[in-house]
């Protein structure tokens, strides 16, 4: 029996000499494993370089399409045709996508507020990109159209609202934000975007139906990277710091 409580009193000094315990996530036991931490970094760069790859095969992939698309037919490139209706059915799943995971993964806080943004984002872009109204003859679609815009805008307005009261959150967390997987490839979109306005504007001396495609080709790029934006990863999280109970 004595010798029970004197081991029950080593095991709560032992207990004692430790001020506090870290958990870092989802790696516990890299803490003590110098070097699984160095695998650790090593597998995260070959994954980035694998992604970049994979990305730069789909975008090269929906590229060919949409030319052998326009070699059969010019009119892809027309007002909601294909090549419009395929960015709207990319940015509509981009925002299904980052809505979703919002909500059913274990994002909270910021992360939850990053990918809500870019979810509002993508569904704004799908309005602008595919005129519903022109979709049928029934005014059914006008009606939807409307409805759909009012319901983006009150919703964009409360999102505005809710992070007006996070700006000290947001300004302080502005490096991680920017270098999250999914706002890096949200902002490599906005740059393809941006690429199809000079076509757009035709200030490049080409055929006018050329610049057509390499305007709606740039968009349908940056409408996919919107949807790859959704599938990957969020802010890194940080090192949590747990106080050790006092015996």
């Amino acid at each position: 029996m004595k010798n029970t409580f004197k081991s029950s009193l080593a095991q709560m000094s032992l207990l004692q000499s430790f001020p506090s315990l870290e958990l870092r996530t989802p790696y516990h036991l890299s803490d003590f494993q110098p070097f699984s931490l160095e695998l650790m970094s090593y597998t995260n760069r070959v994954r980035s370089v694998a992604l970049a790859f994979f990305i730069a095969g789909l975008l090269a992939i929906c590229t060919t399409l949409s030319f052998e698309l326009w070699q059969l037919n010019p009119l892809v490139t027309a007002e909601n045709a294909l090549l419009e209706l395929g960015q709207g059915a990319f940015l509509l799943f981009a925002a299904l996508v980052q809505g979703g995971r919002a909500f059913t993964t274990h994002d909270a806080g910021l992360k939850r507020d990053v990918r809500m943004g870019l979810a509002l984002f993508a569904f704004a872009l799908f309005l602008r990109e595919v005129d519903i109204n022109n979709l049928g003859a029934s005014e059914a679609w006008d009606t939807l159209e409307k409805v759909l815009r009012a319901i983006a805008l009150l919703v964009i307005l409360g999102f505005v609202l809710h992070m007006s009261r996070r700006m000290r959150v947001v300004i302080r967390n502005t490096g991680k934000i920017l270098l999250s997987p999914t706002v890096l490839i949200s902002m490599l979109a906005c740059v393809f975007y941006a690429c199809g306005w000079p076509f757009d504007k035709e200030l490049f001396k080409i055929d006018k139906s050329l610049s057509l495609w390499f305007e709606e080709t740039f968009e349908l790029n940056a409408c996919l990277l919107f949807l790859c934006a959704g599938l990957v990863g969020n802010i890194k999280t940080d090192v949590v710091k747990i106080q050790a109970p006092s015996f």
